[in-house]
């Protein structure tokens, strides 16, 4: 019996069984007496019998709950076991793995194998993968897995990579001692359309690595020619002439034989007694089937071999199309193309499809004569096919063709192609056409178009089918051209290229009409085309046709939907740059409007930021200041830091040009009226201005309350050392506003400042011009021992209690010098400690007394107000911090500081922009440092001065 899984036990088993029998051989005897006599009796007996026979609930439930605990007691060990199989195999390395592979040949395992064959081989010697790798190279082409063998083809090109390279004699040698083109064959030719493919792409691959590393060694095209034409793709034609069989059926014929083999082995042939029931039934053991039996199968492998044909012949014009660029023209002409002509009259429409889709790849490698004589023929021949997707096939080859024939034939052909398919029966085949017209129109450009800027010889018939796609196809009853695919949008992609084509003098009378009513199409992608593409159209058709006819539509798309301005904003500096300059600055004032008009879309205002980089190079300084800085101070404020980083990256830029029309006393400015009676001077003094303006934005980055725009001060010192700002130009305004940094309390400030410096030191030609510049701090002991204020800088940001902070600057101090500084840092902190503490405890005694206090008049009140205040003012006024400084005259620099080695034009122009600041700008006031030890950079009167000084007296 069958175990059912019920767990009994064995006295309640024996108990059961005897009163069974018992019970079984009574019923017995009566049903033999009364079975006849009375049928009532008989079924009352059976019914208590089968009652007899149920077995209580309580009793079998028990052992069929142990059941199935055991049962999943036991697949859960299974899956641990899988488990740890899976982690097993992956600690496995791959050279154990490819010995080990006859040991275990799991699909885990060959599926790891397959993948990590290319590593196995960098492992081990060439002579073990000759002899190890190649066998399983066989087995895995093989692999009844389809995951398998497309694993081992994805990794295919890197395998043969291996062997070529490394023995390039062996593939290359007459006869060949070795060849891979049997196991490619076998993959190009596989069921699965992945390995096929993959198979496909990695002999495209390996031809063109090979073709590479052929001009250092001639031996790699040796390989190419044996392996690549003589192996595959004449094997492949050895399929398709039917003088091989394809792997597949060489296969299935093997096995046929084996079984065959077995069935004679192991099983004995029976012959029926009767001859005439012998004669009427077919046999059916493999290898004696009758005759009826061998002409279906003979009719169904012959189907099947032509089926293995078919693919062969589609693999084979495939394969010669994606590499026919690695053969010489020679071989192409001789040996490739005939392959192509052979198969063009193939009865199958899919073979005569890929031909046709050949042609096109011929006609980049041959050269005119051959094209004109042999492909030409064949093109003609595809276009006249009955199938659409032959002609389709033939239409999308027709710019490959064009660009190898001579202009007369290019012309006839182009013209004669576009009325025929202009009105094919196919919708696919119009729609083709369709397609290609922008790029078979691009054909009749000159060879020298890029150096010439001269236009092409279009054909009419071409020009008028290209804008005939423009028509609006809303006014168009025809309910067929519903059903074409938008022809608008493709002539809206391919507008600039016809136009570049045709020339501008085609502008007025065949373009210009048709190129403005498709700008104002209701499509958003037909108007988002023309808004990226207006810029190239402006350059082609020059200024004045510009400002006449794209003007408008400039104007008319910044006001569109976000889509179509971002593809106006992200050329705008272009466009602006194809208008006449006296156009160019009346369209400047706009640049406003226009970020007031992405204020809500971040994205667009960082495209806008972005653009005022070349927006810069195309105005005066003038200009510049008056339009363009107040956008980049906007940039520089915005809430997304994206948009904050672009507006700082123009700031270089903008001081640039400021700078130079400064160097170039005005000349260059276009309007300077009110700054004197003499032209030079006025020029002079309105550059100065115009600087002292910029500087005066920069200063108020430096001194700004929030964090924000000390933050981007911080950044674009950056950006003015990567631009390569002079050293005495950042010595003289910049470093004095970026030591106060140094002590912001804004941890993000501090990071920023401190990239700034490690900037500095990554520049080692702009650290030494600083440091010879910048004058040695006041902090400095009388030993000898001498920091300037980069160096405290760099030392401060080293000390800071942030690691971000500390991070950009500690590979550049000195270890023990910090040690120094840290000490000294901490001796005064600690005497600082009880001033504070009094300080502290005097306010609190003032505001007790003051409360204490009976409520006086509001005279007393407001001049109690006034001192306070006053006393407050001369705090601001005795500190020295380079953040609560304006921008002082040179003579009072001098009176203030160490004199500065400043004897260039550029040290004296920054020193003129800053005492026209000076008096034209009051004094903005900020808060004083954070920090209780006032910033090195400086000469400072205050306590910690003081303290600082004493301290370095007691270690002297």
């Amino acid at each position: 019996m069958a175990d059912l899984g019920f767990d009994f036990p064995d006295d309640e088993y024996d108990q059961d069984a005897v009163f069974e029998e018992s019970e079984k051989e009574g019923s017995t005897s009566v049903n033999t007496t009364f079975s006849d006599a009375n049928p009532q009796i008989e079924e009352q007996q059976e019914h208590n019998t089968i009652e007899s026979e149920i077995v209580p609930f309580a009793e079998y439930s028990a052992p069929q709950d142990d059941a199935l605990i055991r049962a999943m007691t036991e697949e859960q060990h299974l899956g641990e076991e899988l488990e740890d199989e899976l982690l097993a195999d992956e600690n496995v390395t791959p050279i154990e793995r490819v010995y080990g592979f006859r040991e275990n040949d799991a699909l885990l395992n060959r599926l790891l194998l397959a993948k990590e064959l290319p590593v196995a081989l960098e492992e081990i010697t060439l002579s073990e993968a000759i002899e190890d790798v190649l066998p399983i190279m066989d087995k895995l082409a093989v692999d009844t897995d389809d995951t398998v063998r497309e694993t081992f083809a994805g990794e295919l090109d890197q395998v043969l990579l291996y062997f070529y390279k490394n023995t390039p004699a062996m593939f290359s040698s007459k006869p060949q001692e070795k060849s891979f083109a049997p196991l490619i064959i076998r993959l190009l030719l596989d069921r699965s359309t992945g390995v096929a493919s993959l198979g496909q792409q990695a002999v495209v691959s390996v031809v063109t690595e090979l073709r590479a590393l052929s001009d250092q060694n001639s031996a790699y095209q040796q390989v190419i020619d044996c392996e690549v034409f003589k192996g595959i793709i004449d094997g492949l034609m050895s399929i398709i002439d039917g003088k091989r069989k394809s792997p597949r059926l060489q296969d299935e014929e093997d096995q046929n034989a084996i079984n065959r083999d077995e069935a004679l082995r192991y099983h004995r042939v029976s012959i029926d007694d009767d001859p005439a029931t012998r004669s009427r039934r077919p046999s059916t053991t493999p290898g004696f089937e009758s005759s009826l039996n061998v002409h279906h199968a003979s009719a169904f492998e012959d189907e099947f071999d032509q089926g293995e044909i078919s693919l062969a012949k589609i693999t084979c014009i495939s394969l010669i199309a994606s590499i026919v660029g690695a053969f010489e023209v020679e071989k192409c002409i001789e040996e490739c193309l005939p392959i192509i002509e052979k198969l063009a009259s193939d009865p199958l429409f899919y073979v005569r499809k890929e031909a046709a889709a050949a042609v096109g790849s011929m006609a980049l490698v041959v050269d005119t004569k051959t094209a004109e004589e042999r492909l030409l023929p064949l093109f003609r021949q595809f276009a006249q096919d009955q199938v659409w997707h032959v002609r389709r096939s033939c239409i999308l080859t027709l710019p490959q063709i064009c660009s190898v024939l001579s202009e007369e034939t290019k012309a006839e052909l182009t013209v004669s192609s576009v009325e025929k398919f202009r009105n094919d029966d196919s919708r696919n085949v119009r729609n083709a056409m369709a397609d290609i017209i922008g790029d078979l129109i691009s054909k009749f450009l000159p060879p020298d178009w890029e150096l010439t800027g001269k236009p092409g010889n279009l054909p009419e018939p071409l020009l008028q089918y290209f804008l005939s796609l423009g028509l609006n196809a809303s006014n168009n009853n025809n309910q067929m051209l519903k059903l074409e695919i938008d022809r608008t949008y493709i002539c809206a992609y391919n507008f600039p290229a016809v136009v570049l084509t045709a020339g501008a003098d085609y502008w007025n009378s065949h373009l210009r009409d048709t190129y403005l009513n498709l700008t104002k199409d209701y499509q958003i992608k037909v108007r988002c085309t023309f808004a990226h593409s207006l810029h190239d159209i402006a350059r082609i058709i020059g200024p004045e046709r510009t400002e006449r006819d794209l003007v408008q539509i400039f104007a008319l798309y910044l006001m569109d939907i976000d889509d179509v301005k971002q593809g106006v904003l992200e050329h705008l500096a272009d466009f602006l740059g194809t208008l006449a300059a006296n156009s160019r600055n009346e369209y400047i004032p706009i640049l406003q409007e226009v970020w007031d008009g992405v204020s809500n879309n971040w994205h667009l205002r960082n495209i806008l930021a972005g653009q005022l980089i070349d927006i810069s190079l195309l105005f005066d300084a003038s200009h510049v200041v008056e339009c363009i800085l107040p956008l980049v101070v906007r940039a520089c404020h915005d809430e997304f830091a994206a948009v904050r980083e672009t507006g700082v990256s123009v700031f270089p830029v903008v001081l640039d040009v400021v700078k130079n029309a400064v160097e170039e006393d005005g000349e260059s400015l276009s309007q300077a009226e009110g700054y004197g009676d003499d032209i030079a001077e006025n020029k002079r003094n309105y550059a100065l201005a115009l600087l002292s303006h910029v500087m005066e934005r920069l200063d108020e980055f430096a001194r700004s309350e929030s964090y924000r725009g000390r933050l981007v001060f911080a950044q674009i010192c950056k950006a003015l050392i990567e631009a390569g700002i002079g050293a005495s130009d950042f010595a003289s305004f910049f470093l004095p506003r970026l030591a106060p940094l140094a002590y912001d309390p804004v941890v993000n400030v501090r990071i920023a400042a401190s990239r700034t410096i490690g900037a500095i030191y990554k520049n080692e030609p702009f650290r030494k011009e600083l440091n010879e510049i910048a004058a040695p701090s006041r902090t400095a002991n009388q030993t000898g021992e001498s920091l300037h204020a980069l160096e405290q800088m760099a030392y401060r940001f080293a000390l800071d209690k942030d690691s971000d902070v500390r991070s950009f600057v500690t590979d550049y101090i000195d270890s023990d010098m910090l040690e120094k500084q840290r000490k000294k840092e901490q001796a005064t902190a600690d005497i600082l400690k009880p001033v504070e503490n009094t300080q502290s405890n005097g306010e609190e005694e003032y505001e007790e007394e003051e409360e204490e206090g009976d409520n006086d008049d509001e005279d007393d009140e407001s001049k109690s107000i006034s001192d306070n205040d006053k006393l407050t003012s001369d705090t601001k006024e005795k500190s020295t911090s380079p953040m609560d400084q304006v921008i002082t005259p040179p003579e009072e620099k001098q009176s203030k500081t160490e004199p500065m080695d400043i004897s260039t034009d550029e040290d004296e122009i920054m020193l003129e922009a800053e005492d026209v600041a000076t008096s034209a700008t009051p004094s903005p006031v900020s808060s004083s440092p954070p920090s209780s030890i006032s910033p090195p950079s400086l000469p400072s009167h205050s306590t910690t001065a003081v303290v600082l000084q004493k301290q370095d007296d007691k270690e002297d």
